[in-house]
């Protein structure tokens, strides 16, 4: 018969291993009170695009939460939506290729700055076959809004009004010890790039690949620089202590500075989905980790979307996670303490 003694010393030897303390379960953050729905399917029929929302980000609009953008890894099109209460409501679809292109965006965040909605591919070599080259996802994409905070121009079939820089790349290569991981596969370290925020005179890219030494990597470029033909980028590396295994999944812009949502880069079980501020040159602050929905899928939920709901100076932090692979994300609120 085990002592209680030796089921405890057997209990934390666990933990130790699977680096996370044994109250760490119960001290992470749960989805707040509040119940979200989605008054209609993403991607009108698409199944495809429905499970497989990558990230979104709003325009701020009064009332707020009005104009919105939700992006996909599996299409070639991101939708607009607004937030009516606690009620996701889809609009209308953003052509980023043609409908009868061959290529994939492989479109992976969206972040909204001064009347333009940006939206990001993956830059990488895709999971499942990576010998596969799909230069389309090697994109930064760019389109202007109108005074309701809707884009210009949309459609089901044809681009419209949309520009598209392939100039990241050259970043990407230019700065050691990203260079080795371009155009590798992701389960061995490959860039893959899943956050992005526009704030102040940069754009900021937050990549789930590589993690080196429980680091994960922030690339940041001149964003007056990013569209055009030769401007210099000025290309910066910051690197940031998230843990190990743990990739960037989400970035998002607060009043002071940027969140970043972390996850497992590939299946690690170490890697908990977190949430952390990060402040221009300082180490980011984790706010905390997040505790899963309950749902009958909980295992493969992956934290892959992180919206700003409420931040204001005098209350906490209130977002709004999404998750790859149930039917339209299944939306979370999370409360978080700055």
């Amino acid at each position: 018969m085990t002592s209680p003694i030796g089921s405890l010393l057997t209990a934390l030897a666990c933990a130790a291993l699977c680096g996370m303390s044994p109250a760490a379960a119960s001290d992470r953050i749960p989805p707040a009170p509040s119940t979200w729905s989605v008054s209609k399917n993403f991607g009108k029929s698409d199944e495809e695009a429905r499970q497989n929302l990558s990230g979104a980000a709003c325009a701020p609009t009064t009332p707020p939460l009005h104009a919105c953008l939700i992006v996909n890894d599996q299409k070639k099109f991101a939708q607009t939506f607004s937030i009516a209460g606690t009620t996701l409501e889809p609009g209308k679809i953003v052509r980023l290729l043609d409908k009868g292109d061959g290529d994939d965006p492989d479109g992976e965040a969206a972040a909204y700055d001064e009347g333009h909605f940006y939206v990001v591919g993956s830059h990488g070599r895709k999971r499942k076959d990576w010998t596969a080259h799909n230069p389309s996802s090697y994109a930064l994409f760019r389109f202007p809004l109108d005074g309701n905070g809707q884009p210009i121009f949309v459609g089901d079939e044809k681009v419209q009004d949309l520009a598209r820089s392939t100039r990241l790349g050259e970043a990407l290569k230019a700065l050691p010890p990203l260079s080795a991981y371009v155009d590798q596969p992701l389960d061995e370290g490959g860039i893959n790039i899943e956050g992005l925020a526009v704030r102040g005179a940069r754009i900021y890219l937050g990549l789930r690949g590589p993690s080196r030494d429980g680091h994960a990597y922030i690339v940041s470029v001149n964003k007056a620089a990013a569209f055009t033909a030769s401007a210099a980028l000025d290309a910066r590396l910051h690197p940031l202590k998230l843990g190990r295994h743990a990739g960037i999944r989400d970035l998002a812009v607060v009043k002071n500075g940027l969140l970043i949502l972390s996850g497992p880069v590939n299946d690690q079980t170490d890697a908990v989905p977190s949430v952390f501020l990060w402040t221009d040159g300082d180490e980011p602050t984790k706010l905390g980790e997040l505790q899963l929905p309950e749902a009958t899928d909980a295992k493969e939920l992956k934290a892959e979307t992180l919206l700003v709901l409420q931040d204001a100076a005098d209350a906490p932090l209130r977002v709004l996670v999404m998750f790859d692979g149930p039917d339209n994300g299944l939306p979370t609120e999370y409360v978080l303490k700055r």
